[in-house]
């Protein structure tokens, strides 16, 4: 649970607070998780498969008009066979990725959940510290995936939390927690957030950096994504590294 309370937030660690106290998802989502979630509810018929690919009715919003948004795009991980959604049991612990904003927030909506807000990701990340990253101010390739960190999975995701201080087969970690004992919070997936660019534009946030692309740089707390105008992609984008982490009140606003 994070407290509610001050944080240090953005580039210039400008002091500010959360009123309340909520829960944030230890680990991203993962392709397990994920899985279970689209079997369960397209027998439900709360997402829908056509032409083999999944949709979720999106009930529409102030800036988005109800409508069916892809939720994720099949790849080696997560594919379709004869209709059926199956999962390689090796990635079953790595973080969903190729989730569109869409597919999170279909997820959050069956379970009871939402997307983290900034704020609320921010000090899940750092606390009231004057941190870079969620662990310090360092980083190597002990502490996170990232482009070319040289993880054993390179290039690709690694297992959630897998930076907890462990040594896998020759390979060493350090402990890459966060403030409020949350992994992955640099690096791995990137995460969407509820937030969109601005107030005015359907696009939406993410934070955290990925292990596409990304150099340590995009894995410090303040960096918030650029897939806003003027870059203005699909609002259903399923990229490679986009996964999410989910959020809870704990006074259920």
């Amino acid at each position: 649970m994070v407290s509610s309370g001050p944080y240090k937030k953005g580039l210039n660690f400008d002091t500010e607070t959360i009123p309340y106290n909520y829960w944030i998802g230890k680990y991203e989502i993962t392709n397990q998780q994920f899985v279970d979630f689209l079997r369960t509810a397209l027998i439900k018929g709360f997402i829908q498969l056509k032409n083999g690919i999944l949709y979720y009715p999106y009930p529409g919003d102030s800036l988005v008009n109800a409508a069916l948004f892809k939720v994720r795009q099949f790849d080696d991980k997560i594919y379709l066979r004869h209709d059926s959604i199956i999962l390689d049991s090796k990635f079953s612990g790595h973080p969903a990725t190729g989730v569109s904003w869409f597919g999170a927030k279909a997820f959050c909506n069956f379970y009871g959940f939402r997307l983290p807000q900034e704020t609320e990701w921010e000090k899940a990340a750092r606390g009231n510290s004057s941190f870079w990253f969620p662990w310090g101010n360092a980083i190597d390739g002990s502490l996170a995936n990232y482009f070319n960190s040289n993880d054993p999975f390179e290039p690709g995701t690694t297992p959630v939390g897998y930076y907890n201080g462990s040594t896998y087969d020759k390979f060493q970690t350090s402990n890459a927690v966060s403030a409020y004992g949350c992994y992955d919070m640099a690096g791995n997936a990137w995460e969407w957030l509820e937030d969109r660019w601005t107030k005015t534009t359907p696009y939406n946030k993410g934070k955290g950096g990925g292990f596409a692309y990304h150099t340590p740089a995009f894995l410090q707390v303040y960096y918030v994504s650029s897939f806003g105008p003027p870059i203005a992609p699909d609002l259903d984008m399923c990229h490679i590294s986009d996964g999410f982490r989910v959020v809870k009140r704990c006074d259920n606003g």
